[in-house]
């Protein structure tokens, strides 16, 4: 599991920092929203991208960029990812890591070896409905999601979790269960669901704006700071 993909520029990934994105193939979900299907499900297409390529960008451009951020794919089922943030932390850049939560041991280890500067970890619905929402059957484990969840509330570092709502997967029932699993958390996103070629299941549909504006009302009883995103 490599890097396959680099956005150079980016001031929307990580709190308006000047921001390179790195995207890893591989995934072990199917999120049938997902709009990265190219890294999940098409791996043989996927151009890697030498690492050392990569360390050479940043070298030249550490005077200009802030940060890196490492999004799939799932970034910590690559073997190497901590070795591969530590040569990244020695140029002096920040690193949000995107995450789905299911390997808590790394999410933790990242944390307490200060590799990385924040985290985004994606909820993918609330764990009723949780299979319905990554594409696998009906009693999927969450153990590792709840551990991931538990990790981020106790820590002192700076993380969101975001949900992308999609009019076939979430209902007010969802939400109200997902205000209680996140409670007590800092920040939360609702982003806007966008139907694109890239979209792994090609037939669902957007929650409107003013149903987002109420889910995001019922989420602030117990949550610090609620955003919609995209709308």
């Amino acid at each position: 599991m490599e890097f396959v993909g680099i956005e150079k520029l980016s001031l929307v990934d990580f709190d308006n920092k000047l921001s390179c994105v790195l995207f890893m193939e591989g995934c072990n979900f199917r999120c049938p929203f997902c709009h990265n299907s190219f890294l999940v499900t098409e791996k043989q297409f996927n151009k890697i991208i030498p690492f050392e390529e990569i360390l050479e960008f940043l070298k030249i451009r550490r005077n200009l960029l802030e940060a890196v951020v490492i999004t799939g794919g799932e970034p910590t089922l690559m073997p190497d990812l901590k070795e591969k943030l530590i040569q990244i932390k020695e140029l002096g850049y920040l690193i949000k890591l995107d995450t789905n939560g299911t390997n808590p041991e790394i999410v933790e280890e990242l944390i307490g070896l200060g590799l990385v500067d924040y985290v985004a970890m994606d909820i993918k619905n609330s764990f009723t409905n949780y299979y319905k929402t990554i594409g696998l059957p009906i009693g999927y484990n969450l153990k590792n999601i709840k551990k991931t969840i538990e990790i981020l509330l106790k820590n002192e570092i700076d993380y969101e979790f975001r949900t992308t709502l999609v009019e076939e997967l979430h209902t007010e029932n969802d939400i109200l269960e997902m205000r209680e699993m996140l409670k007590g958390a800092k920040k939360m996103y609702l982003q806007h669901f966008v139907n694109s070629e890239y979209c792994i299941v090609h037939s669902l549909h957007e929650v409107s704006k003013e149903v987002a504006n109420s889910y995001k009302v019922l989420l602030e009883e117990t949550i610090d700071n609620v955003s919609l995103r995209g709308y």
